[in-house]
């Protein structure tokens, strides 16, 4: 015969390692976007000491952090896109060039550094000098892929940027600009797993 309140415990007992594995599946599954920012930024035009108002380059170290320990990354090509901001701009914003980067992986908690350069078109770099620090801003546009244990999550649109000034030594005051904003939630995304698991466990009980 069965004891009084063994029932209860036993369902208690089954409700509690099931809250467990559903804490351990959504840490397992949880991921964090990359960490992009720029290290150095440089365009010779507006290093004053230089006087080459001609040089039409801008230069620039990207630093690309993942920040999961435990999920290595896929990225797919890097757009990155220049754009002259402010009062230098006529108050309004500018496109000055772009540069794509191609894609590769990147290991787990791995740091990676692109060193890049954008040709700028039409630019009058005397004028842009004349209205003191210049303000620019550069905008990442890419797609990422988590690889967890043996599978790839769905790819998540990465779109981040940042607006900064620009010295008379051509230069910013700065290193590690964060470029910033929010990546999609994809489909796949471990809420919606844990949810399942919830929904899955209450059909079996009742």
């Amino acid at each position: 015969m069965t004891e009084p309140g063994g029932c209860c415990r036993c369902c208690f007992s089954f409700i509690l390692t099931s809250g467990f594995a559903a804490l351990f599946l959504w840490l397992s599954l949880r991921t964090r976007k990359p960490k992009c920012s720029i290290e150095h930024f440089y365009i010779p035009a507006l290093n004053q000491s230089l006087n080459s108002p001609l040089n039409s380059t801008v230069s620039f170290d990207l630093r690309l952090k993942n920040q999961n320990k435990d999920k290595s990354v896929f990225y797919d090509s890097l757009n990155l896109n220049l754009t002259l901001v402010g009062a230098a701009a006529g108050g309004s914003r500018r496109p000055l060039g772009n540069v794509t980067v191609p894609g590769f992986h990147q290991g787990r908690g791995k740091k990676a550094f692109r060193n890049e350069t954008i040709e700028t078109r039409g630019v009058d770099w005397k004028a842009v000098s004349r209205n003191g620090a210049a303000v620019f801003r550069l905008d990442l546009a890419t797609a990422v892929r988590f690889k967890i244990l043996f599978w790839n999550t769905k790819r998540e649109n990465l779109r981040v940027g940042a607006e900064f000034k620009v010295n008379e030594q051509g230069a910013t005051e700065y290193p590690g600009i964060t470029l910033s904003s929010g990546v999609a939630v994809p489909d796949g995304s471990p809420v919606r797993v844990i949810w399942s698991f919830w929904v899955f466990v209450l059909w079996k009980l009742f």
